[in-house]
This record gives C-alpha cells, structure tokens and sequence, in this order.
C-alpha cells in the first residue's frame, strides 16, 4: 500500500474488528469507499493483491446451511383418543 491514509484507516479498523465493535464486511466497504476516492490508491497496481490478501484475513468464518438443515419438520401430536384406541386393540 502507497497510500498512508490508508495504512492508518485498515489499522485503526482492523483493530475495531478485532473488538467486535466494526464488521469485517463493513471494514471492507470503507476501504473499498476510500480507494474509489482516493488518487494514490487508484494509481498503486498492487493494491487489489493486497485487498485480497486483507479479506482473507478478515473473513468471518460461515457455515453453510443445507436444504435440509431449513426444513423443520411439524411435531406430531398424539392426542388421548389415539392413545386409548391404541390401547384397545
């Protein structure tokens, strides 16, 4: 990174991550504002490997929840008739 605005920013973000007080989603939306804004971002190459390698780094862990995890089954209700029929036989 060329930029020293930016080194102090991604420091002082990175670091209210750390503190659970900014998102890492969020942290990247402001870099991303700020490089869009900011002629000596816009003129480094070598900023998008670093980006990339900073999203690695701040990336939440997720877990993938599958179709069949999002299916609830209905509970099954056993009422007192059902019972004594049962019961009966």
């Amino acid at each position: 990174m060329e930029c020293l605005r930016l080194k102090n920013l991604v420091r002082d973000w990175y670091q209210q991550v750390r503190s659970f007080t900014l998102s890492p989603v969020k942290m990247m939306e402001l870099i991303e504002k700020h490089v869009k804004q900011c002629p000596i971002c816009q003129q480094d190459e070598n900023l998008s490997l670093e980006l990339e390698q900073l999203r690695e780094i701040v990336r939440v862990p997720h877990t993938l929840v599958s179709k069949e995890e999002k299916i609830i089954e209905e509970p099954t209700y056993i009422f007192e008739d059902e019972i004594i029929e049962e019961e009966e036989f």
